[in-house]
């Protein structure tokens, strides 16, 4: 099974390790681009090398898949768009994103489409989750990425001395 795959001007492909140090620190460096999540920038590159590294423990065990979005001709780095927490059971997974300020709603709408047929014909998982902070920079976002609001978890974690509620969505195989 391949991993990586172009959709439109963009190519969601695997993290490699040395190559992508340098995106990921720009791209979870920043603690505006992680607050929805809600989620601690990292500070330096042994950090980056740790994630990384736990990225790539988490794909080997089958708990996780971490793609990195790239533009096709520019090979700038947009987006980490992931599935965590994988339930192969329930063929369920929780998708999570983390965006640079040059990915837009328009982006995630030219890559979603493909990387969700991915994930429901190739992987076969029927129920995908989304969990985002409260009023986050990302409100709409999801219902016009084609999930379904399901509530509120309130208080679901803490976060720099804040309680956080999550708002939760889901996006279901058959929708």
């Amino acid at each position: 099974m391949n991993w990586n795959f172009t959709t439109g001007v963009f190519q969601c492909r695997l993290p490699v390790a040395g190559d992508d140090n340098q995106a990921l620190l720009t791209l979870l460096g920043k603690q505006t681009q992680l607050n929805h999540i809600p989620r601690l920038a990292v500070e330096n590159m042994d950090q980056v090398e740790d994630e990384l590294r736990r990225m790539v423990m988490r794909f080997e065990n089958r708990e996780a898949a971490f793609w990195l979005i790239e533009g096709q001709y520019d090979q700038q780095i947009i987006a980490r768009v992931s599935i965590q927490k994988i339930n192969w059971m329930m063929l369920s997974a929780q998708l999570q994103w983390e965006l640079t300020d040059a990915c837009t709603l328009q982006s995630l709408q030219a890559v979603l489409p493909d990387l969700m047929d991915f994930i429901f014909n190739e992987l076969g998982l029927q129920r995908l989750e989304l969990r985002l902070a409260k009023a986050s920079q990302y409100a709409g976002w999801p219902e016009q990425l084609g999930f379904t609001a399901e509530g509120v978890l309130p208080q679901q974690q803490e976060f720099e001395g804040q309680d956080v509620d999550l708002e939760v969505y889901s996006r279901l195989a058959t929708d």
